[in-house]
C-alpha cells in the first residue's frame, strides 16, 4: 500500500501514542508535512513484520509491498535476501537497493564474502527487527532521484523507535520455538543402490566375474572380512545432516521523555539454530536514540548502535566437495559415518573411504569449521537549528565501523586429499569504516488561507568508505587438532590483502508546491561526484519531476459519495548505479613473483571512459478508495530503461588480457503494480486485509559487440544475454521425451560423431533441422523471473483475540534443479533418486526416465529442459494467534500496562510442484544467478510461543 495516511490507521494504538517515528515515518527528502506525497512509496509499519523470525531487512519485505520481489538466498540462520525493486536493471553491477537506517546509509552486501563457500554474510542481519518502527520503500524516480547515483535499484528507508513524552514505557518480548527438519528427498537405500551399481558396471561392459572382483569388494561380493564394516551399512546421510533447530529471542524497549528530551533504549539477544546440524546465528544488539532541545531553536538528534553477531556456517550451493546437504543425497548409503577398529568397535574419527570420490558429510558437520563474528558500531549526531517556523538547517555527521573475523578449517579425517593438501585452515579479517557528513536547509510554508503549500530543500553531503581486508591460508598442519596454523610460516600457502577507498560528494535540491491539496507538482535534482570513475566521468546529474491531481478535492465531488478519494499521479526522472567496483576505470598493478624474484605486472586494464549505469523511469499511478475508505486500491504502471550497462568485451590474446570493461548495453523493465486493502469493523469484530500483486517484464534491449552472449556457470548450466531475451534466461537443449525403441530414432548425436541415438536415449528438439543434435540446437528453455508475485495479509480480531494470516506467492518462474540433475544422471557411482527405478530398461519401454549408462556418452544428462522445473509457489508465510490478557485486577494494573501471548507458525506449508527441498532459490555470490538449485537450504518451518509485557 503506497498511501501513508491509510496505512497509519493500521498501526497499533499504543505504538501511535508512544512513538513519534511510527506516527511520522521518514520517507527521505520528500517527507513534507503539509502536502500530499506524490512519489510512489510503500510504507510498512511494524505490525506487518514483527511476528516474522527473519533476521534480515530484505527478508522482512517479502510479499509485503507491490513491486518488491524478494528471494531468500538461503534458509540458513542469519541469511539475507535478494531484493529487486521493479525488476533487475543490471547484468554485472550491484542489484541491491540503497538502505538507509535512521538517516545513515548502510551496506547491504559486505565487501568481503565469507570463507564458507556460497554462504551469505548479510550485514543487514545486524539490525534487530524489533528495533524497527517502519520501513519505507521508494520506487519511482521522483522518490529516488534525490539519492542520485546510488538509487537505480530503489531506496529502502528504515526508521527505528524514538522516544515519547509522558510516562516511561517498558516493553519486554520473549519468544521461544523450534524449526522443523524439511522433508527428505527420496534416494536409494543400500539394497537398491547395490543393484544400481551392478547395472552401472554392466552398462560399461563388465562381466559378472569382473564386477565381483572389481566393484564387488564395495558391494559385499568380495569384501575382505576386516573391511565389511565399511560397506555393510544402510546410512541415511540426510538424517546425519538435518536436525531440528531452536529459536530464542529476547528484546527490551525502554522509552520516555518530556518536552525537552525524548529517548529510547533498545536491547536484544537472538539465538537461532539452523536445520543443517551445527549452523547457528547469535546476535546481541543495543541501540540508544536521544532527541533533546537546547533552548527554543536548537535540537540535537542522536543515535548510537552496537551489534555483536556470531555465525556458524556450512558451505552451500555449487560446492560439490563440501556442501553437506548436496553430499547427503549423493553419498553411498552402504558407507559408514565413523571408523571401526578390527574388532568392530566404533571409533571417534570419521571414515574417509569412498570409491565415488565423495567426502564424508558427517565429517563436514562435526569436524569442519566455518565461523565468523563481527563487531559493529554505527551512529549519527544531527544538529537542527530552527530559524523560524518555516526554515531550519540540519548539520549531521554519521559513522559506521564494522570489524569482521572469519575462520575456516578443513580436516583430513573424512576428507579425500586434494592434490598435495591434507588439511588446511584459513583466516580473514576486515575492517570497514564509513564516514558521512550531510547538511540540509529545509523550508516549508502554508499560506494563511491554506490554499498554497510550498516546500523546498537544499543540501550537500560527503561520504567516505574505506576497507582494510587481509586473508591467509595454511596447509598440511600436523594434525586435525591444530585448527589454526596460519601463524607458522612453514605452513603458509597464500596471503592476500586489499585496502580500497571510495568517496562520494553530492549536492541536491528539491521543491514541491500544492494548491488546495488538489494540484501538486514537485521537482528535485542531485549531482554526485564518485571516485569510482576517471576524470571527466566522475560527475552525474539526476533530475526528476512529478505531478498529481487529487480529484475528490474538486467542488463537483460531493461529500458522502460512493467514491471517497481519487488521486492521479505521474513522474519521470533519472537515477544511477555506481556499484561497479572500486577501480574499474583505472589501470593497476598486482604482485607477480617470477623464478623466486619479486615482480609486478599490470593486473587490470582500466577504461577511462567507464561510467555509471543510468536508469530513466516513467511512472503513472492512481489511488482511490470507496465506502468511506473501507476499500482502497492503488495501481501503478512503470517503464524503466537502464543504459550504460557494466559489461566485458573479449580482447585478443596478444593483448595479455582476456576482457575489457565497458559501459554499453541496455535493459528494460516494464510492469504494473496493484495494491488492495480493506477495513471492516462490526461491533467487537474487525478485519483488515492487504493484497498486492505485481507484473514485471524484463527485456535486454542491446548488448555490446564482441561479447559472448552465452554465460556458462560452474556446474554445467548456461544462460544467455542477448537483445530480446530476459535477464535470467536458461539456455540449453529442449528435451521432449525418451525414445521407446531404437527404430523410432530419427536424429544423430553430435556428441558421438553423429552416431544415431538408441532406444532409451533422450529426444532433443532439432532446432536447426539438420538431423544432428549439437550445440547449434540450444535455445531458451526457461526464465527464472516470475510472471507475477505478491502477498496477502489478513488480520482478524474479536475482543481480546486476534488472528493474522500472511501468505506470499510467485508464479511463472522456473528453476534449474541441479541437485536432481545429479540424482538422475545415472552416469557414476553417486547415489540416485528413487525415480530412476522407473527408468527405460528394454526396447518398447515407455518412460520419462532414460536408460542408465556409465559416463553418459549419449549426453542424456546434459543441460536441458529436463532439469528445468516450475518454481511457482503459494506459501503460508506466517500465521499468528494472539490473546491480549484483560488486566481487571488493580494489582495487575499496577504492574502491567499490557500482557500479550501468541503462537506463531512461519513457513507452515508451501503449495508447489517443485521437486527439490524448496522452490525459493537465490545466490549470495552472484546476484543475478538466481534460479539454480544446488541443494539450497530450504526456508525452515518455525513454530514459537511469544509473550510481550508492557510495563
Amino acid at each position: 500500500m503506497s498511501k501513508i495516511d491509510s496505512l497509519r490507521a493500521l498501526i497499533n494504538q499504543r505504538d501511535v501514542q508512544d512513538s513519534q517515528n511510527a506516527q511520522n515515518p521518514d520517507v527521505g527528502y520528500l517527507g513534507v508535512k503539509n502536502q500530499p506525497s506524490i512519489g510512489t512509496i510503500s510504507v510498512l509499519q511494524d505490525n506487518r513484520f514483527k511476528e516474522l523470525t527473519s533476521q534480515s531487512i530484505g527478508s522482512l519485505l517479502q510479499g509485503q509491498a507491490a513491486g518488491v520481489h524478494v528471494i531468500n538466498t538461503s534458509g540458513a540462520p542469519g541469511s539475507g535476501a535478494l531484493v529487486n525493486i521493479r525488476g533487475i536493471s543490471t547484468l554485472n553491477a550491484g542489484t541491491t537497493p540503497l538502505y538507509i537506517v535512521d538517516g545513515v546509509p548502510v551496506r547491504s552486501i559486505r565487501n568481503q564474502y565469507p570463507l564458507a563457500l556460497n554462504a551469505d554474510n548479510d550485514p543487514l542481519a545486524d539490525i534487530n527487527p524489533h528495533d524497527i518502527a517502519s520501513i519505507a520503500v521508494l520506487k519511482d524516480a521522483y522518490a529516488t532521484a534525490a539519492y542520485g547515483v546510488r538509487a537505480a535499484n530503489g531506496v529502502v528507508i528504515v526508521n527505528t523507535y524514538g522516544g515519547t513524552s509522558g510516562k516511561t514505557l517498558l516493553d519486554i518480548t520473549l519468544n521461544n520455538g523450534i524449526s522443523f527438519v524439511p522433508k527428505e528427498l527420496s534416494v536409494l537405500n543400500a539394497d537398491q543402490y547395490k543393484s544400481y551399481i551392478i547395472d552401472e558396471e554392466t552398462s560399461r561392459g563388465q562381466t559378472p566375474a569382473q564386477i565381483t572382483s572389481g566393484m564387488g569388494r564395495y558391494l559385499l561380493l568380495s569384501t575382505p572380512s576386516n573391511q565389511r564394516w565399511r560397506y555393510s551399512n544402510n546410512t541415511d546421510w540426510q538424517q546425519q545432516v538435518l536436525s531440528r533447530g531452536s529459536f530464542n529471542d529476547f528484546h527490551l524497549v525502554l522509552r520516555g521523555g518530556d518536552a525537552v528530551a525524548k529517548y529510547s533504549l533498545m536491547a536484544g539477544y537472538t539465538n537461532q539454530g539452523g536445520v543443517i546440524t551445527g549452523t547457528s546465528f547469535d546476535r546481541f544488539s543495543a541501540r540508544f536514540n536521544l532527541d533533546y532541545k537546547v533552548g527554543k531553536k536548537l535540537t540535537f538528534l542522536n543515535s548510537l548502535t552496537f551489534i555483536r553477531s556470531d555465525k556458524v556456517l556450512k558451505d552451500e550451493g555449487n560446492a560439490p566437495n563440501t556442501n553437506p546437504l548436496l553430499l547427503a543425497t549423493l553419498k553411498s548409503p552402504t558407507l559408514t559415518t565413523l571408523q571401526h577398529d578390527p574388532t568392530g568397535n566404533t571409533l571417534r574419527d570419521p571414515d574417509s573411504s569412498d570409491y565415488a570420490g565423495r567426502n564424508n558429510p558427517y565429517a563436514i558437520i562435526y569436524r569442519m569449521r566455518d565461523e565468523n563474528n563481527s563487531n559493529r558500531i554505527f551512529g549519527r549526531i544531527t544538529g537542527q537549528y530552527t530559524f523560524s517556523p518555516y526554515l531550519n538547517l540540519r548539520i549531521g555527521i554519521a559513522a559506521d565501523f564494522d570489524r569482521l573475523n572469519e575462520l575456516r578449517f578443513v580436516p583430513s579425517a573424512g576428507f579425500l586429499p586434494v592434490t598435495y593438501v591434507q588439511r588446511y585452515s584459513a583466516q580473514a579479517n576486515s575492517t570497514e569504516l564509513m564516514v558521512l557528513n550531510e547538511n540540509t536547509l529545509n523550508y516549508e510554508r502554508v499560506s494563511k488561507s491554506g490554499d498554497h503549500a510550498f516546500s523546498a530543500y537544499l543540501g550537500n553531503s560527503f561520504q567516505s568508505t574505506s576497507l582494510d581486508a587481509k586473508y591467509v591460508k595454511a596447509i598440511n598442519s600436523t594434525a586435525d587438532q591444530f585448527l589454526i596454523n596460519t601463524n607458522d610460516p612453514n605452513f603458509i600457502d597464500s596471503i592476500a590483502s586489499q585496502t580500497p577507498t571510495w568517496r562520494l560528494i553530492s549536492f541536491f535540491a528539491g521543491t514541491q508546491y500544492s494548491y488546495k491539496s488538489k494540484y501538486t507538482i514537485g521537482a528535485n535534482i542531485r549531482a554526485d561526484g564518485s571516485s569510482r570513475f576517471a576524470a571527466g566521468h566522475q560527475w552525474g546529474y539526476f533530475p526528476a519531476v512529478a505531478v498529481s491531481w487529487h480529484a475528490t478535492k474538486e467542488d463537483f465531488f460531493k461529500p458522502g459519495s460512493f467514491l471517497s478519494d481519487l488521486t492521479l499521479r505521474a513522474s519521470y526522472g533519472i537515477t544511477g548505479n555506481d556499484d561497479v567496483g572500486y577501480y574499474s576505470a583505472y589501470n593497476y598493478i598486482v604482485a607477480s613473483p617470477y623464478q623466486g624474484y619479486s615482480a609486478v605486472k599490470l593486473g587490470i586494464l582500466g577504461n577511462p571512459d567507464f561510467t555509471w549505469e543510468q536508469t530513466t523511469q516513467f511512472d503513472g499511478g492512481i489511488d482511490f478508495s470507496v465506502l468511506k475508505n473501507s476499500i482502497e486500491l492503488t495501481a501503478n504502471f512503470y517503464n524503466r530503461v537502464t543504459g550504460n550497462l557494466l559489461n566485458s568485451i573479449a580482447l585478443p590474446g596478444i593483448s595479455g588480457f582476456r576482457s575489457y570493461t565497458v559501459s554499453e548495453g541496455s535493459v528494460r523493465n516494464r510492469g504494473v503494480e496493484l495494491s488492495l486493502s480493506t477495513h471492516v469493523k462490526k461491533g467487537s469484530f474487525a478485519w483488515n486485509s492487504g493484497f498486492n500483486i505485481s507484473f514485471n517484464t524484463n527485456t535486454i534491449l542491446s548488448m555490446p559487440d564482441r561479447t559472448n552472449p552465452i554465460v556458462n556457470y560452474p556446474g554445467g548450466f548456461s544462460t544467455i544475454l542477448k537483445a530480446g531475451s530476459p535477464v535470467g534466461a536458461f539456455y540449453g537443449y529442449n528435451a521432449t521425451g525418451v525414445y521407446a525403441r531404437t527404430s523410432d530414432v530419427t536424429l544423430k548425436n553430435g556428441a558421438t560423431n553423429a552416431i544415431p541415438f538408441k532406444g532409451g536415449d533422450m529426444i532433443y528438439e532439432d532446432v536447426d533441422r539438420n538431423g544432428v543434435i549439437d550445440t547449434n540446437d540450444r535455445k531458451i528453455i526457461g526464465n527464472a523471473n516470475p510472471k507475477f508475485f505478491g502477498g496477502f495479509h489478513n488480520t482478524f480480531s474479536y475482543k481480546m483475540f486476534d488472528l493474522t494470516v500472511f501468505m506470499d506467492f510467485a508464479y511463472g518462474n522456473q528453476v534449474y534443479n541441479a541437485q536432481r540433475a545429479a540424482l538422475e544422471s545415472m552416469s557414476n557411482y553417486d547415489n540416485q533418486s528413487t525415480s530412476i527405478l522407473n527408468r527405460w530398461r528394454q526396447e518398447g519401454d515407455v518412460s520419462a526416465m532414460p536408460r542408465l549408462q556409465y559416463g553418459d556418452p549419449e549426453g542424456n544428462a546434459r543441460f536441458s529442459s529436463r532439469w528445468i522445473e516450475d518454481g511457482s509457489y503459494l506459501r503460508f508465510k506466517a500465521v499468528t494467534l494472539g490473546y491480549n490478557l484483560p488486566l481487571k485486577s488493580a494489582r495487575l494494573n499496577s504492574v502491567f500496562k499490557s500482557v500479550r501471548v501468541q503462537v506463531t507458525g512461519q513457513n507452515l506449508y508451501t503449495f508447489t510442484k517443485y521437486k527439490g527441498y524448496g522452490p525459493e532459490v537465490g545466490s549470495a555470490v552472484n546476484q543475478i544467478m538466481y534460479g539454480a538449485d544446488y541443494a539450497s537450504i530450504p526456508q525452515a518451518k518455525v513454530v514459537y510461543i511469544g509473550v510481550k509485557l508492557g510495563l
